[in-house]
């Protein structure tokens, strides 16, 4: 045989290697395609979002490296793993662009989803494992978790905890040692990671191995947890009290028919816009999931050992989150959902392990995730929807409290889940870039964040008529009409106006609108007032409009004729 016929064998033999390979890892090509399908539409859709709700809290109220500004509590939470990510991404990127922040995210996300495929597949084989995965990978339901960096807050905890319980698979000493260590982690992340520890604890009871040796593993992560809430936890208020002992059962319920609703796609969260859908499916499907669970375990004529730990996992996240509810942690939230789900998931995967489905029973299950991803798609759109309109708005605002807030360093934003003091967000901005629009990207944003910007830049500078003042500088005559139109504009300095009798009419500002959406004050019959504008960052000049009827005498330094926005 020739060398090149022997070169064309070889070849031969090294793609049909190759195509046994796909074949044989078909549900493993599967996933990889998934991961990075999902991992590119949740990037591409946080290239559009900023910073938003909680993270500003992160990134502003945690300046430096003290023990405080990593371990003070966060509504209660000990969140000190997502302050380490956002401190090291700060220093890398700043916080000019959101993008850094979603990428890390989304990483963190989408480990997550491939542990729990590695923990499904080891129990439940490689398709069933992979239908589970692919729901939570496009799990609109809970987009929240998916869109919002912050959410790591999850995503880290069950990443860290789903690698503690695959640790414990090893059954020896050094999966036992890592398991502690990453349930450490999980703890850092949330108090997902005491229901992680609990599955753990009680997994290690059930072992065949000595317990005492082995309990560090869940008890060293408990006492971290522990030092951390006697030293700083406590000091944030706590909702613990009788009345979310009594509702904590109905918690419970709620939460996972919730989960299971949208698993299955006929349930969203309460917070699902422009509405919930499928709450009244909820209950039926629990009652179901837990019909089919009670009949797989006479079918086995036992409780599956593997149940215990990861019943322990959903149920003590569950009723620690019954017991601490408040109108912002309902059951069924989006952000509680995610979590939820996973819990459910690993319930089921525990309760079928060892079938080997049938290629029909695949092929219906693979149809039902498929009107799962329909939905879940769907509620992410929407979503995505609600989070880049609060994006753009957001950005607005900031550019406004970069405007104006000098004159005002004490104010605070609190539009559209902003929480924001003018002083700490502009020293962030010299040290880290600016997420605002430009001026000129504010110029021609949406409508709707111009007039916004509008609005928080008025309350900023306290423009507000006040009675009484003498008239100096130029005038100009501006007669009231039904409807906001400007008609002249305004530079920095003390405008004073002059009504004529019969006049009633309100006096209305905008900047960069092309309307006038903010209200100064109103102007009666013959009344005089005067509005002091303080000079900003901005040269652009306020525009002015009267609506009602009547005229009044407008006058100012540099009071000129309105032109276009």
């Amino acid at each position: 045989m020739t060398n090149e016929a022997v070169a064309l064998k070889a070849r031969r033999g090294a793609r049909g290697s190759a195509a046994d390979y796909v074949l044989k890892n078909t549900p493993l090509v599967c996933l990889a395609i998934l991961v990075a399908v999902s991992g590119a539409v949740l990037i591409a859709l946080g290239s559009h979002l900023i910073l938003y709700g909680d993270d500003w809290s992160i990134v502003l109220d945690r300046r430096g490296l003290s023990a405080g500004a990593f371990l003070d509590p966060h509504q209660g939470h000990l969140v000190v793993g997502l302050v380490v990510i956002y401190k090291v991404l700060l220093a890398v990127f700043g916080m000019s662009s959101a993008l850094p922040f979603h990428v890390v995210s989304t990483l963190v996300y989408l480990l997550a989803a491939v542990l729990l495929f590695v923990y499904a597949r080891r129990r439940v084989g490689d398709w069933l494992a992979l239908l589970g995965t692919t729901i939570i990978l496009f799990f609109g339901a809970s987009a929240v978790d998916m869109l919002s960096p912050f959410q790591m807050f999850f995503s880290g905890s069950i990443a860290a905890g789903l690698g503690a319980l695959l640790a414990l698979d090893r059954d020896d000493s050094r999966g036992d040692l890592l398991a502690c260590a990453l349930l450490v982690l999980s703890v850092a992340f949330s108090e997902v990671g005491i229901a992680f520890s609990a599955g753990v604890a009680v997994r290690v009871a059930l072992s065949d191995r000595p317990l005492v040796p082995r309990l560090y593993t869940a008890l060293v992560p408990l006492g971290i947890y522990a030092l951390w809430w006697i030293g700083w936890g406590h000091t944030d208020p706590s909702f613990l009290s009788f009345a979310n002992a009594a509702t904590t059962p109905r918690y419970v319920l709620d939460a996972a028919s919730t989960a299971i609703g949208a698993l299955v796609g006929l349930t969203s969260s309460a917070d699902q816009v422009p509405a919930p859908v499928g709450e009244r499916w909820a209950p039926i499907l629990l009652v179901v999931a837990v019909g089919l669970g009670a009949w797989r375990v006479r079918r086995l004529g036992r409780v599956p050992r593997g149940l215990w730990p990861v019943l322990a996992v959903g149920l003590t996240f569950w009723v620690l989150a019954g017991l601490n509810a408040n109108p912002f942690r309902p059951a069924d939230n989006g952000r509680y959902v995610y979590p939820s789900a996973v819990f459910v998931l690993l319930i089921a995967s525990e309760l079928l392990r060892g079938i080997r489905p049938r290629p029909w029973t695949i092929l219906a299950a693979t149809s039902l995730v498929a009107v799962s991803l329909g939905a879940n798609l769907y509620f992410l759109r929407d979503s995505y929807t609600v989070f880049r309109g609060s994006s753009q708005v957001a950005r607005a605002d900031l550019r406004a409290l970069e405007i104006a807030g000098p004159v005002n360093p004490s104010y605070l934003l609190t539009a559209d889940f902003l929480y924001i003091h003018a002083s700490p967000y502009l020293s962030a901005v010299g040290d880290w870039g600016s997420p605002a629009y430009t001026e000129a990207e504010l110029a021609s944003a949406p409508l709707s964040s111009r007039s916004e910007a509008d609005r928080v830049m008025a309350a900023i500078l306290g423009l507000e008529l006040r009675p009484g003042g003498s008239a100096s500088g130029p005038c100009r005559t501006v007669t009231a009409a039904a409807t906001p139109t400007a008609a002249v504009e305004l530079v920095p300095g003390r405008i004073t106006f002059r009504s004529s009798p019969g006049t009633a009419a309100s006096v209305r500002l905008g900047r960069f609108s092309d309307q006038l959406p903010f209200e100064a004050g109103s102007l009666g019959p013959g009344s005089r007032a005067s509005l002091t504008i303080p000079a900003d960052r901005s040269s652009r000049p306020w525009r002015l409009g009267l609506v009602g009827s009547g005229q009044a005498d407008v006058c100012g330094p540099g009071v000129g004729a309105a032109s276009a926005p």
